[in-house]
């Protein structure tokens, strides 16, 4: 049978048949590491899942801008570590976006990681941090 390359090929049903292709629906869900990392995170988001104190897997929170170069390396290497792998979630808020959010817990420089745990922060770095570093600030937590 020879079928175009825009369209599959289907089975021919015979005229009045009670055959009929069937046509598989794609559906969509969402995976693990789409629910462990929370990118792009509102102030909503940030307040139900870095503040909840029943939580006791670490969140990452990474305050980042768009136009911060060192945040886009930081990010990946954030996202290496963290997931349903892995002890750890991560968070990611642009402070553009939200400055107060940025201000409430003090961000003055960028990239700024803040870990919380049980709603409460644990830790911060400031700045880029490489693979060993980021590596010994989870162990800290």
């Amino acid at each position: 049978m020879l079928t175009s390359a825009l369209r599959p090929a289907r089975p021919l049903a015979k005229a009045g048949s009670s055959i009929r292709p069937v046509i598989a629906s794609r559906s969509f869900h969402a995976s693990r590491i789409a629910r462990d990392h929370f990118l792009d995170a509102n102030e909503e988001a940030f307040n139900k899942r870095a503040l909840d104190e029943a939580n006791t897997k670490p969140v990452l929170v990474d305050f980042y801008a768009e136009w911060c170069q060192p945040c886009r390396v930081l990010t990946p290497l954030l996202k290496s570590h963290t997931g349903p792998e892995t002890e750890y979630d991560l968070m990611t808020v642009n402070v553009d976006d939200y400055p107060e959010l940025a201000a409430k817990f003090k961000v003055s420089a960028l990239p700024t990681v803040v870990a919380f745990k049980n709603g409460a922060v644990k830790n911060k770095f400031v700045g880029f941090r490489g693979d060993a570093d980021i590596k010994k600030f989870l162990g800290m937590l």
